[in-house]
């Protein structure tokens, strides 16, 4: 059951309205003078000064609460509301209360602080038989959905506070010890900038709840923003609301609820218009603030909040009996109780249906040991058939993470020369194109020369990689090193094979794509121009997709990807490097086999890219696994979004270190 309160001005007068559930509609009438858009908002001004000095409402100020309710709830109206309400308590359910606001200047008014006559503490912020919630337009349908499992919740910390973060944690660890709550992993510090946060959002688990723990504001049009987390510089970084809002529904398939816990310091009323354009654009629910409160006293309502909504006792998924009982356990205390405001897109509360959940505590989670034989395990499973292998530079070998260190010092020392100041956790695709910028790319590819050159000719070889080449079969394997170090592995432990390799073209060329190839039982790599018949059952092909150093023995260096611009634009160049003739034999060899991805992120969005072209914009091939180095906290991503590709199949995801990952492999050798 539901009552609707229309309101909106006329001039400086405000008129008012009444629908119900069954049909039932009222006649329009003023509010009167004493409840003008003047009047209201110096109630407004004083209910966040007594916000503010955390006092409760008392004296003058509840006397106009009274007179708020009193005038909302008279004539039609109240005879409406008490036969909706009457009707509601049959049921055994509250009655919801909507308004439908549209005027910013009376969406700033605390109305949830009506108060009943002769009472002290009626309001209807708190009332047990009410439950208000403010409405939106909006086209799309709203129904309860299912959980069968636990609530996803994605915290969001936009502020330099840890301890906010950490009291969620603490409010959450019942409900998720019971089972009742999955806690994803948190966006915070870096990661909560853009455009990182987006990257964020595209390629995690999709929530249920998402939990924003920042600030709101205005920009200078008076259009709601967002705060993130400060840029590299210090600087504050904003984003309007209606982006951010299109990004959640672009992302996102079961978000339900969106939390914005404003943090003191917030401008008052940001976050509250923020949250209409929110439930408007599609989310079912939005939780909000006219003012910022402490984080103690925000604390404690979040607490009460998740209690009611998701407990495992009570189950009920209203959020809007949830946000009335966070409110009563503060409006005895302070008027703080009176910021919290629901914003709802449906008729219907109940935003989760949980009554049919069956929960299951967590069990420790720990990477699955890589040292099984090949009968078991899963990179015994994945060895056990031919698979194709995608090489990448996240992997934590000594050797690979040399060359990385001694690229980036030569970039920092370079550019600290020239003046620039730098951010350490820049990646180093951004620092080659800062140093491009400021020093030209010119000196970029000098450098760039100096330090490879040098690591091509005394480095070592990368005992992973050299210990996974052994485990390889004919057919499509993909690198993305910048050295030729897996087709010197593949040489080593492959002699009688044919190899082919195919990477970027020459600057400046007119071909688009250089074709080596190393006959079987021989030592020296020439260049192919005219292409044999592709056999891939008796040969391998590695595609080299970042350029670098061709496999022979004096290296030509073909189109290196060093920079942000060119990991954009070798995306544009990817139609072009596989030669037409063996389109269809590569591909089609590359997407049908299980694949291993080592050293690659789902976080970085250049592999994220480069696996969706690999595939074609399809689900990867079943029994496909990605092995993670030891600080790859990355399993969730791709085992439950697939890292970031289409469709509903996903990677098996292990983290090992490079001793258990060298061990399992040799086990794991035919």
């Amino acid at each position: 059951m539901w009552f609707e309160l229309e309101l909106r001005c006329e001039g400086d007068a405000v008129r008012v309205s009444g629908r119900g559930s069954r049909g039932e509609r009222t006649r329009e009438r003023g509010l009167g003078p004493a409840l003008s858009v003047a009047e209201l908002g110096r109630f407004r001004v004083d209910v966040g000064n007594a916000v503010a000095r955390l006092s409760p409402l008392g004296g003058a100020l509840l006397e106009q609460a009274r007179a708020l309710h009193e005038a909302l709830f008279q004539g039609e109206l109240q005879e409406l509301f008490v036969r909706l309400a009457q009707a509601a308590s049959g049921k055994g359910e509250p009655l919801l209360v909507r308004l439908m606001i549209q005027d910013p200047r009376l969406q700033a008014v605390p109305w949830e602080a009506a108060c009943r006559a002769q009472t002290t503490h009626g309001f209807l912020a708190s009332a047990a038989d009410v439950v208000i919630a403010r409405g939106v337009t909006s086209m799309d349908p709203c129904e309860p959905r299912e959980i069968r499992r636990a609530v996803r919740i994605l915290p969001v910390l936009a502020v330099d506070d840890p301890s906010v973060l950490a009291g969620l944690r603490m409010i959450l660890d019942e409900h998720i010890a019971s089972g009742a709550v999955e806690l994803l992993e948190p966006i915070e510090g870096a990661a909560a900038r853009n455009p990182v946060l987006f990257e964020r959002l595209r390629t995690g688990p999709s929530p249920h709840i998402l939990h924003f723990l920042g600030h709101g504001g205005f920009d200078r049009q008076n259009s709601p923003v967002i705060r993130l987390a400060d840029d590299e510089h210090g600087d504050r970084s904003f984003v309007p609301i209606e982006v951010f809002a299109e990004e959640l529904r672009a992302c996102f398939n079961d978000l339900r609820l969106l939390y914005l816990q404003a943090c003191s310091g917030a401008r008052p009323g940001a976050f509250a218009s923020a949250a209409e354009l929110l439930a408007r654009s599609g989310v079912d629910a939005v939780v909000a603030h006219l003012w910022p409160v402490k984080a103690e006293v925000a604390r404690a309502a979040a607490q009460d909040f998740y209690r009611t909504l998701i407990g495992a006792r009570t189950g009920h998924g209203d959020v809007g009996a949830s946000i009335q009982a966070s409110r009563r356990t503060q409006v005895a205390d302070s008027a703080e109780a009176f910021s919290s405001v629901l914003y709802l897109r449906g008729p219907d509360p109940r935003i989760f249906e949980l009554t049919g959940r069956q929960l299951r505590p967590p069990q420790a989670r720990t990477a699955p040991r890589m040292d099984a034989g090949i009968s078991s395990g899963p990179l015994a499973k994945i060895a056990g058939s031919p698979f194709s292998l995608i090489l990448g530079g996240a992997w934590e070998d000594s050797s690979l993470r040399e060359i990385h260190v001694r690229l980036r010092d030569s970039l920092v020392a370079g550019l600290q020369t020239l003046g620039e100041a730098i951010e350490p956790s820049l990646p180093l695709y951004s620092l080659a194109q800062r140093f491009s910028l400021v020093a030209g790319a010119l000196k970029l590819g000098r450098l760039f020369q100096k330090v490879l050159v040098s690591a091509y000719q005394h480095g070592e070889q990368p005992a992973s990689i050299d210990a996974v080449a052994a485990l390889l079969r004919p057919g499509v394997h993909t690198t993305l090193l910048w050295l030729p170090l897996l087709e010197h592995a593949l040489m080593r432990h492959h002699p009688d094979r044919a190899i082919y390799v195919i990477q970027p073209g020459p600057p400046a060329g007119e071909e688009h794509r250089l074709v080596m190839f190393r006959a079987p039982g021989q030592d020296d790599w020439i260049e192919l121009y005219g292409l044999p018949r592709l056999r891939l059952e008796e040969s391998f092909v590695v595609l080299r997709l970042y350029g670098g150093y061709s496999p022979e023995a004096v290296p030509v260096l073909t189109n290196p990807q060093l920079t942000e611009d060119d990991h954009i634009q070798g995306l544009f160049d990817l139609r072009y490097i596989v030669p037409p003739e063996w389109e269809s034999t590569i591909m089609g060899g590359l997407r049908t086999r299980p694949v291993l991805c080592m050293g690659v992120s789902a976080i970085d969005w250049r592999h994220r890219m480069l696996l969706r072209w690999l595939f074609d914009q399809r689900p990867p091939p079943a029994g496909s696994l990605a092995i993670l180095g030891e600080t790859q906290k990355e399993e969730v991503i791709w085992e439950t979004r697939g890292a970031g590709l289409p469709g509903t199949s996903s990677f098996t995801a292990v983290r090992a270190s490079i001793e258990a990952l060298i061990e399992a492999i040799r086990e794991a050798r035919p």
